[in-house]
């Protein structure tokens, strides 16, 4: 949770980046920013760390991983990064995102390097799920793997993105420069407008009439 939520503050956004940077860190150090894996430590202490204590980095972290996990876990929001006025598109220039093409990713042209088996829950242990959890004494059944394998998690269905990526539709519409900006041909000025009467006087609408 992040600072400003904890001490009740007004925010929009702001925590979910905080939430990014908590789950980069996670994601290379095995571990949350502000508990030890397995560390039995009480919700008050946490919410200290949270609040005054800064995270710590080990080897496993490179430069470019420290420096996004650094900026998004600033203390204070309006230090954060994408927390300014260019939001997500400052967040995807960092250097740590520089071999990732975000329009091929948006258009789920990318292989993903993990899968996860969507019948599974992926936590260190059950009290990592209690500890966060209003809801306790939860046990999976044969009866829920059966549900979570016949669950579609995209809002999208995945013949309609395989066949708009075969026909080369994601690469018409994405396709732009190399610095970012679209590529002239493609770019179309809408057509304006036109209303009844202009449409009428140019021969546009035909007017049949009948006479007694």
């Amino acid at each position: 949770v992040a600072p400003e939520v904890l001490k009740n503050e007004k925010y929009t956004f702001s925590p979910d980046w905080w939430g990014l940077g908590c789950l980069i860190y996670e994601m290379i150090e095995g571990q949350s920013p502000f508990r030890k894996h397995k560390e039995r430590v009480k919700r008050d202490e946490i919410d200290r760390r949270v609040k005054e204590d800064q995270e710590t980095y080990s080897d496993k972290f490179s430069e470019e991983a420290k420096s996004i996990c650094r900026m998004l876990l600033a203390k204070n929001p309006g230090e954060r990064l994408g927390c300014t006025e260019n939001g997500a598109a400052i967040v995807k220039q960092h250097p740590i995102f520089k071999n990732i093409n975000f329009k091929r990713l948006e258009a789920n042209m990318l292989e993903p390097p993990f899968l996860p088996d969507p019948r599974a829950v992926y936590c260190k242990d059950v009290l990592d799920i209690e500890q966060f959890s209003t809801v306790k004494g939860v046990n999976l059944d044969t009866t829920d793997d059966d549900f979570y394998s016949k669950f579609v998690t995209g809002c999208v269905s995945i013949p309609w993105q395989n066949e708009m990526i075969e026909t080369g539709c994601f690469e018409d519409i994405n396709a732009c420069e190399t610095d970012g900006t679209v590529s002239p041909d493609k770019e179309r000025s809408p057509k304006p407008k036109r209303g009844f009467f202009h449409r009428l006087f140019s021969g546009e609408v035909r007017v049949f009439s009948c006479l007694r």
